[in-house]
């Protein structure tokens, strides 16, 4: 593991030296003391290892807390399995949707990317880390800066970094968006779990220039999400097709949510096919 990320809560045994027992009651004692360990430290007997993950981002050389930093687990074949923000105060928690072995994904602008592991998440068990991330160096001429708030100030009117504080869905904002995206904003969802790209188009006639349909994958089943951009419904999903890409491209997007799970979807926004919300906010507003 590198040294940008120190996990805390190790547990050191120690025995009793010259205490002599029965191999049968060294074996007892034994059992005894390491389930009273395993409870201690909240570890299901199922597993050692932690199936949710939680921790907080920090600048290794300030340690000043890096917010809302891009989190995400990644399986040995390094497809996205699961993702979330990091919260203002650099704090996140993300749970791994089956047990198993995971790398863990941590990008944010002015930071070195993290991808670390391969860490063996269990069943039920929780896992503390702390992360530090490297600031990028900086080099620049001698320019005029002019910073605008517009933007900012526009997500967090709408309650962008609230959601982002909850942990639910999956949140990007515009450097997490560029870094994926090729030509489309398709290409951005094909990172983000739970939902299927549509590919699929006659060879001929008008369809074949369709853009990828967007689906949520629910119970083995595909079904169409509701989609808003700048809190407008654009498309209820009742009728299917749902393409992003008919009505923004990459460069206007400021950034993007996207709930798959109802249980997810934040108060506001109706999720009118019972299907998921997928919210998409623009810098042309």
């Amino acid at each position: 593991m590198s040294d940008d990320v120190a996990f805390e809560g190790q547990i050191t045994l120690s025995g009793e030296p010259g205490t002599k027992l029965s191999l049968l009651s060294a074996l007892r004692r034994l059992v005894v003391f390491l389930i009273g360990v395993c409870i201690a430290i909240g570890i299901s007997l199922e597993s050692l290892a932690g199936q949710t993950l939680r921790g907080r981002i920090l600048d290794s050389e300030t340690r000043d807390p890096v917010r809302l930093a891009y989190v995400g687990l990644l399986t040995e074949g390094e497809s996205m399995a699961v993702a979330t923000l990091a919260d203002t105060a650099g704090f996140f928690e993300i749970t791994a949707p089956d047990p198993g072995p995971y790398f863990v994904y941590i990008s944010r602008s002015g930071y070195e990317t993290i991808m670390d592991g391969v860490f063996e998440l269990g069943y039920k068990a929780e896992l503390d880390v702390r992360i530090g991330m490297k600031p990028l160096p900086i080099e620049l001429d001698e320019v005029l800066v002019e910073i605008e708030r517009g933007t900012a100030d526009f997500l967090e009117r709408n309650g962008f970094y609230e959601r982002a504080i909850t942990g639910r869905g999956v949140l990007m904002l515009r450097e997490d968006i560029e870094r994926f995206a090729i030509n489309r904003v398709s290409d951005v969802m094909r990172r983000i779990p739970l939902l299927d790209i549509d590919e699929s188009r006659p060879l001929a006639g008008p369809e074949s220039f369709r853009n990828p349909e967007i689906r949520v994958v629910r119970n083995g089943q595909y079904c169409s999400p509701t989609l808003y951009i700048d809190r407008n419904l654009v498309n209820s999903g009742s009728l299917g097709s749902v393409r992003p890409d008919d009505y923004v491209s990459v460069v206007e997007i400021d950034a993007i949510e996207v709930y798959a799970r109802s249980s997810e979807v934040p108060v506001g926004f109706d999720e009118i096919n019972n299907c998921g919300v997928i919210l998409i906010w623009t810098r042309t507003r």
